[in-house]
């Protein structure tokens, strides 16, 4: 007697029914980790550029420039200064901001331009706003939905009215 090997039309479709149900039970935790790992991505990052402050900081009271508006050459990379910290510059370029960033951050990122251009050039880039001399920065797959009230980002301020340094993270939008 020979005996068939396979699968019966009835065991084949159930075998189906059972990953579709575990595709919908998987998918939806799937997409969450992905964004929590965008949430997580972000506050390291406003992490390391809040210990990067510190050492800003450091090299500016090395060089005498703790106190107003200053400049500091930190890593080969003329810093502006306010208190010691970074100051934001609204009317430097975006290549300028970019540069200034990647010396005290060390993020692999590029300039508003270059992300428009490129849209893979970097995992992220940096953005500004001139009149309220803010830093950005954004995921570059996250282009598309960019702007001020878009709450996926790391913003940096240095605010002249004696706040100090704030380094906010917002990712209820990521």
């Amino acid at each position: 007697m020979s005996k068939r090997a396979g699968f019966t039309l009835i065991e084949l479709v159930l075998v189906i029914v059972i990953l579709a149900v575990l595709s919908v039970v998987a998918l939806p935790k799937f997409i969450s980790l992905r964004l929590d790992s965008k949430a997580a991505t972000l506050e390291a990052v406003g992490g390391a550029m809040r210990e990067g402050l510190h050492l800003v900081y450091s090299e500016a009271a090395l060089q005498n420039q703790i106190n107003g508006n200053g400049e500091i050459d930190y890593l080969g990379v003329q810093l502006p200064v306010y208190q010691g910290y970074p100051a934001v510059d609204g009317g430097n370029s975006f290549q300028q901001l970019n540069q200034q960033v990647q010396a005290w951050l060390d993020i692999d990122s590029v300039a508003l331009p270059t992300i428009i251009a490129n849209n893979d050039a970097a995992p992220f880039f940096v953005d500004k706003s001139t009149a309220l001399n803010r830093i950005y920065i954004f995921f570059s797959d996250d282009l598309a939905d960019k702007s001020v009230s878009f709450d996926c980002h790391v913003l940096y301020t240095n605010q002249e009215n004696g706040s100090g340094p704030s380094v906010t993270v917002k990712t209820t939008d990521c």
